[in-house]
């Protein structure tokens, strides 16, 4: 396992081309971007303002800069450098599938309007709502799902992509209406209440209401939901600290995941994170600045704990609104074999479940809180950061604990992965460094000096 050398970044903005060829980076109003191989400068553009946003377009042939504190949004070409675009509104925006439209939405979230790049022409769609996660669009680019509020009530607007026209308009039988998005085929949309109401409702491409889910009533609900990428499953993380599987055939529920702060099974491998001392000969007086930091800047390993296991848990405020309780991140990984969750009572804890056995299979207990775990896209290869200077790899294999080399404390904040799953981005408060997982033939001239794995 290599690592680049380390370059500067700003508010966490680093992502790589969908193609993979390029890595866009952010350094306060400076666009930068490079080689994702080699880690050469390609281009440097020079935006009005400090950047707030970025986004590839999905043909990876421009990128958008969204400068909210100035309502306006910078566009790029890689293509022609000396094109650019300009639009003085928004405060939220997003690429069309197609790489070619722009949406973009107002203030105060009157209207959204569809910017075209290719005939400069503009189109507006009435009453978006601010929500969670108010727009989604089919994954082969075809249509696009709006959340709606007018009249005190929420709707769900369905459009064509490729004229705007409206396809479908149909009201939803939620009271908050708080995110929706399209299932990986494209074929069913899930929409989902606030956290005040427990309800998800299930509706096809023509509006048609397929299933209504509701686990219980009268307490908090529903906070992450995640389609599986097969669409055969809809995992639901709700505020009690369980997660309910939805099947495909029927829309009911299958089985739930809880989070009991014991694990006593010993079909269950838990990994707890360890401190790795030094041996006594390598210790150094007075000790270097760089060790004189928190637990983090020490080196760490996994150890597998015998059972029963008592897990950390964090006791949340009851008089204060967003309480630290619930299943609050999922993901699902590229294969439909796993699903990683974290229940934000046991905040150091990783969850990952089988869902061909539907059982737990193993959990890691870090010595931080997680702030971050994505799954590879190629291969179900889980990255974590805890906001050290490491990070964790699961596979079916195991795990691992990766110092970032490198003078200070590198804190890993976020991170990507490369779309080859082969590298990942590793994202600090002001720098980012690349992670290559595995070799290829030749010399890579971005890390050919540095490295360590433990």
């Amino acid at each position: 396992m290599n690592f680049s050398e380390v370059f500067k970044l700003s508010s966490l903005l680093c992502k790589f081309s969908p193609d993979g060829k390029y890595l866009a980076s952010c350094v306060q109003y400076r666009l930068v971007v490079r080689d994702a191989n080699t880690l050469q400068i390609l281009q440097l553009y020079t935006c009005l303002d400090q950047i707030q946003h970025l986004e590839w377009s999905a043909d990876s042939l421009f990128i958008l800069c969204a400068l909210y504190k100035r309502g306006l949004v910078q566009v790029w070409s890689l293509e022609q450098p000396e094109w650019h675009c300009k639009i003085d509104e928004g405060v939220a925006s997003c690429w069309s599938p197609d790489g070619r439209h722009i949406l973009n939405t107002t203030e105060f979230h009157l209207r959204i309007t569809v910017w075209s790049l290719c005939t400069k022409s503009v189109s507006y769609i009435k009453y978006p709502k601010a929500c969670q996660q108010g727009i989604t669009f089919t994954r082969d680019g075809r249509y696009l799902a709006l959340a709606e509020r007018r009249d005190c009530r929420d709707y769900v607007s369905i459009f064509v992509c490729s004229d705007w026209q409206l396809l479908r308009h149909f009201d939803t039988d939620t009271q908050d209406l708080a995110g929706i998005e399209w299932a990986p085929n494209g074929c069913v949309l899930a929409v989902w209440d606030s956290c005040l109401e427990y309800k998800v409702l299930l509706y096809s491409l023509d509006g048609r209401l397929l299933s209504a889910f509701c686990a219980y009533e009268w307490s908090l609900g529903i906070k992450s939901v995640a389609w599986s990428p097969s669409s055969q499953f809809l995992a639901i993380g709700s505020y009690d600290g369980k997660v309910r599987i939805l099947n495909h055939v029927t829309w009911k529920m299958i089985t739930e995941f809880g989070h009991p702060a014991t694990v006593n099974n010993t079909k269950i491998v838990v990994y707890k994170e360890a401190e790795k001392s030094p041996p006594l000969g390598h210790l150094a007086f007075p000790p270097p600045r760089a060790a004189t930091g928190p637990l983090t800047s020490s080196e760490s390993k996994y150890e597998i704990a015998s059972m029963p296991v008592s897990l950390q848990t964090l006791k949340p405020a009851a008089d204060r609104a967003n309480p630290r309780i619930g299943v609050g991140a999922l993901a699902f990984s590229p294969d439909n074999y796993f699903l990683a969750t974290r229940n934000d009572s046991v905040p150091n804890a990783v969850w990952i479940w089988d869902i061909r056995k539907l059982r737990l299979l193993a959990v890691l207990e870090q010595l931080c809180t997680v702030r971050a775990f994505q799954w590879g896209p190629q291969q179900p290869r889980l990255a974590i950061c805890t906001g050290g200077s490491k990070v964790y790899l699961w596979s079916p294999a195991g795990c691992v604990s990766v110092q970032v080399p490198g003078e200070g404390d590198f804190q890993v904040l976020s991170l990507c992965w490369h779309p080859s799953g082969d590298s990942l981005a590793l994202l600090s408060k002001d720098h980012f460094c690349l992670c290559f997982l595995e070799m290829e033939k030749g010399v890579r001239m971005a890390f050919g000096q540095r490295g360590d794995c433990t």
